[in-house]
């Protein structure tokens, strides 16, 4: 689960790492809030209704998510699963999408991002915070049910906890579809079970949360351009820049040719969110210990030519890099070719967390 801060923009000390355990599970009750009037609909004005009050006599999935979150991306997977099985006796599900990073407002990019995940729902991108703030969101993904009557009657922060939701949904449609019942649930499945192994956690490149994980950033700041020459390798779960790098608070941007930015961790998957600034595609270079990254580890967005392993950056997104045959320890370098590179977030799977697909 990631953690934010229920004002937007101020970025205190909460903590946005992907913990090891289930999901947290309220079922207190109350008025779900309607949809902002500062919204964007990214459904172009379809069929769905955009106020709560449109969605009586139905029971609705509002899903809050962001879309360089990796527990978003494998939860949608659950929920795909559930609009197949719930749609047709009355299950709604609208995605309400507010950004982490200065690139989750743009809507150009959520809206991509809602395509290339292929989610069949209504999606809102909450441009300033309004919905976040009413829902009372704390972090990503939280999902929350709303009755026919339009009441709040769980949520659920955080990766997992499915089975219970899906009870409770399956309940509250039973009483108008009782044939519901019949139809199979989803496996209970716990993806952060001990033996699926426990990652390291989120590791921010930039200034945001005051928590970035740079070993060597020493006292420069947003803003600040340095040469970094790193004094030791990086430590598990620590980062490491080399070469020209420019500091921001949502990460770090390559300066010139011979940039490179290490990590040392333990997972299984590797995943980094990557932009590039001034439209130029840019390529990656990946290296694994010592040596180009080899294809039986490459993740879904790795390429390969007689140079060895490497991702091509152009759209802001969170980009697949390494998919390890098994669960081990591992030192990556990312070397640009090119300046503008922007690093803003490394985060991890393990065991039970392969599906590249949602």
């Amino acid at each position: 689960m990631r953690l934010r801060p229920i004002i937007p923009v101020l970025f205190v000390l909460l903590s946005s790492l992907a913990l090891p355990s289930p999901a947290q599970v309220d079922s207190s009750v109350h008025p779900a809030p309607d949809f902002s009037s500062g919204d964007v609909w990214l459904d172009q004005g379809a069929s769905a209704p955009h106020h709560i009050s449109g969605y009586r006599g139905q029971v609705v999935l509002i899903d809050f998510w962001e879309y360089t979150c990796i527990n978003c991306i494998r939860d949608f997977g659950v929920v795909k699963r559930w609009y197949r099985k719930y749609h047709q006796y009355g299950l709604e599900v609208v995605g309400v999408h507010y950004g982490e990073f200065n690139i989750g407002f743009d809507v150009n990019n959520v809206r991509a991002a809602a395509q290339r995940f292929r989610l069949p729902w209504p999606v809102v991108a909450d441009q300033n915070g309004a919905d976040w703030k009413a829902y009372g969101v704390e972090g990503w993904p939280t999902r929350f049910l709303v009755d026919p009557q339009g009441n709040i009657v769980m949520k659920v922060f955080g990766e997992g906890n499915n089975r219970v939701m899906e009870e409770k949904l399956r309940a509250l449609l039973a009483a108008s579809h009782p044939e519901v019942m019949k139809i199979d649930l989803d496996p209970d499945e716990n993806e952060f079970r001990p033996e699926c192994g426990a990652t390291t956690q989120e590791m921010f490149l930039g200034e945001i949360y005051g928590r970035g994980a740079v070993d060597d950033m020493g006292d420069h700041h947003t803003g600040d351009v340095a040469d970094f020459q790193p004094p030791h390798s990086p430590a598990d779960g620590a980062a490491m820049l080399v070469g020209r790098w420019r500091i921001e608070k949502d990460g770090v941007v390559s300066e010139g040719h011979g940039a490179a930015a290490e990590l040392r961790y333990h997972a299984r998957s590797l995943y980094a969110v990557l932009s590039v600034q001034g439209g130029k595609r840019t390529r990656v270079n990946l290296f694994q210990d010592g040596s180009p990254l080899p294809k039986e580890s490459a993740g879904a967005d790795v390429q390969f030519d007689a140079k060895g392993a490497y991702v091509e950056v152009g759209d802001a997104r969170m980009y697949y890099l390494v998919r390890s045959p098994a669960f081990g320890a591992h030192l990556v370098s990312l070397q640009p070719e090119d300046s503008g590179i922007m690093v803003h977030s490394f985060t991890f799977g393990n065991d039970c967390q392969l599906s590249d697909n949602p």
